[in-house]
């Protein structure tokens, strides 16, 4: 005969379990609700992490690399097919380029590079995402999407919280814009680097995407909006990363009409500007495969 005390034990374990069972059920009809992802949570890597692990699902066509500047814009959870977000907050696109190069992460058959603070990957000191990404916790919440970081409880609570305060992501519909810059592959040598860290940076970066070249994966270098003043020594990294890895630049920060380009902290573009600038990327993608 069981004793009480086993009984008991046998009660509370069942009952553990069936409350775990319904808060991964809550979460999988949660993550339904909001288009497979959320969009913010309680920190930068947290937000990072989500937005890495659920990118990495399914075969996107086209992946955007960089920062949070980059994490503002919508993806496939927002109607925009095919593509995946990776932006790093707090990062930059020299994060997930680096784990693509070691193999952690999938490349997409075209990865756009946000430049605006590629300058971050200058330094050499292995950053948390980075560690992250080697965890077999990262491995699991790619493949299992109620338990991975863009599930977590706070998460959706900041997202609401971030669409109350900013708006809800931009529509995939929108008329094309006048814009006054179009992606083109700069010449070696065309701009100056401003130290060797620089340079050291460039030839590392321009390395990877050679060698992701080689297995079929093709690189654009942007510069989002805000824009930065072409000839700055940030605006010039840029361009020396693309000349010498031989792929198209794109200054947006330029090339979209200021007016048409709404932030709401000053370095952050809101949903629909983040949308329009989506809109515009993604034309200029599909008429250059034609």
């Amino acid at each position: 005969m069981f004793s009480f005390q086993a009984v008991n034990t046998m009660r509370y374990t069942l009952f553990m379990l069936v409350t775990l069972a319904a808060c991964f059920v809550i979460q999988i009809l949660a993550l339904r609700a909001v288009g497979g992802r959320t969009t913010k949570s309680e920190s930068n890597f947290f937000s990072s992490l989500a937005r890495l692990q659920s990118a990495a699902k399914g075969k996107p066509e086209v992946m955007f690399l960089g920062s949070s500047i980059t994490g503002r814009l919508p993806d496939r959870a927002n109607g925009f097919k095919g593509v995946a977000n990776m932006g790093c907050d707090g990062g930059s696109a020299a994060d997930a380029l680096r784990a693509m190069d070691r193999g952690l992460l999938s490349a997409a058959p075209l990865l756009i590079i946000e430049g605006n603070t590629i300058f971050l990957g200058i330094s050499c000191k292995e950053t948390e995402i980075s560690k992250a990404i080697c965890s077999p916790w990262f491995a699991v919440g790619r493949s299992v999407g109620f338990v991975s970081a863009t599930a977590r409880p706070a998460a959706f609570a900041y997202s609401k919280l971030l669409a109350g305060k900013i708006g809800s992501p931009g529509s995939p519909q929108g008329i094309a814009e006048n814009l006054s810059t179009k992606p083109y592959i700069p010449k070696e040598h065309s701009v100056t680097l401003a130290n060797d860290s620089e340079k050291e940076l460039v030839e590392e970066l321009s390395g990877i995407i050679s060698r992701l070249a080689s297995h079929g994966t093709k690189c654009w270098v942007v510069i989002l909006p805000p824009r930065i003043e072409p000839g700055a020594a940030q605006h010039n990294l840029v361009v020396a990363i693309a000349a010498k890895a031989g792929v198209p630049f794109w200054d947006l920060g330029v090339g979209i009409p200021a007016e048409h380009v709404q932030l709401t902290d000053g370095i952050h573009m809101t949903p629909s500007s983040a949308a329009l600038t989506m809109r515009e990327i993604l034309r200029e993608v599909y008429r250059d495969r034609q």
